[in-house]
């Protein structure tokens, strides 16, 4: 299956330093829970390091304190190859952020292309999942068809699908995530379900799905033949299930207990190229 799915090999990372003023973040709303600032930068570097130890070349762009989510660089980016598209995230205090990484993938060499200010389309990175063949794309209160409009016409080369994203999930990648080529892991709830469903219905190609019990269990990063996630102690009802699906590959586990409190993970954390 794995050879259908022409994955990308990644060398370089784009990563941003967790704000001071995390807690601030537009994700709070709705949650009770507060994020020890020290330790989400503490585990911010266990994820620079993995991403490091697995070869890649990691920029590493200052915090801005008068944009507390400026660390989930995911959303204002969608890269693939050489080119990056920058995007229009939905809440206006998030659309600060977009400058300075569209600044930084010109200066490393990207063909950039942005979705306008005044445009009415919104797209955020954490809506969107590449297969390696073809983009799932969310249709969320933070991505409109819109934007998966322009997302097609960026990447002419890849079919696009929209997938149905209900509340209180934000992002696609809040129920599924590509665990390896050809395996999607996913949240076994409603979202995932219908998630699934629709990836079945639209796409020409069979992939295989891990059920995991847990939100945000299945948010993973897979780079080069090796894959990020989270430990035992964050996941303990999901860990088992992903360890054991995903037993031939090498893996690295990195924490995001502090991030999550706030309704991130480790995707949302960096951009891959």
């Amino acid at each position: 299956m794995a050879d259908i799915f022409n994955f990308p090999v990644y060398t370089r990372a784009v990563v941003r330093q967790i704000s001071s003023k995390l807690n601030e973040a537009t994700r709070m709303e709705g949650f009770d829970e507060i994020a020890d600032v020290d330790k989400a930068k503490e585990e911010h570097a266990c994820l620079v390091q993995a991403l490091k130890d697995l070869g890649l070349e990691v920029t590493v762009l200052p915090a801005e304190d008068s944009m507390p989510d400026c660390a989930f660089v995911e959303d204002c980016c969608v890269v693939l190859g050489n080119r990056a598209l920058v995007t229009r995230p939905a809440d206006d205090c998030r659309r600060l952020e977009v400058d300075s990484i569209e600044c930084c993938m010109t200066d490393l060499g990207l063909e950039v292309h942005r979705i306008a200010a005044d445009s009415e389309a919104t797209l955020e990175g954490g809506d969107v999942i590449f297969t390696g063949t073809e983009f799932f794309v969310g249709e969320s209160t933070q991505s409109n068809k819109a934007g998966h409009k322009i997302l097609a016409e960026t990447f002419p080369e890849y079919p696009v699908h929209s997938i149905s994203v209900h509340p209180p999930e934000v992002h696609l990648k809040g129920f599924a995530a590509m665990a390896a080529p050809g395996i999607i892991a996913l949240v076994d709830g409603e979202n995932g379900r219908n998630g699934w469903k629709e990836m079945c219905e639209k796409s020409n190609y069979r992939y295989k799905a891990i059920w995991l019990p847990e939100d945000c269990a299945e948010n993973c990063i897979y780079v080069n033949g090796s894959i990020i996630h989270g430990p035992e102690r964050q996941f303990p009802k999901s860990y088992k299930i992903l360890t054991e699906a995903l037993a031939g590959y090498p893996r690295i586990e990195v924490s995001t207990e502090e991030v999550y409190k706030i309704c991130a993970a480790l995707t949302c954390q960096c951009l891959l190229f």
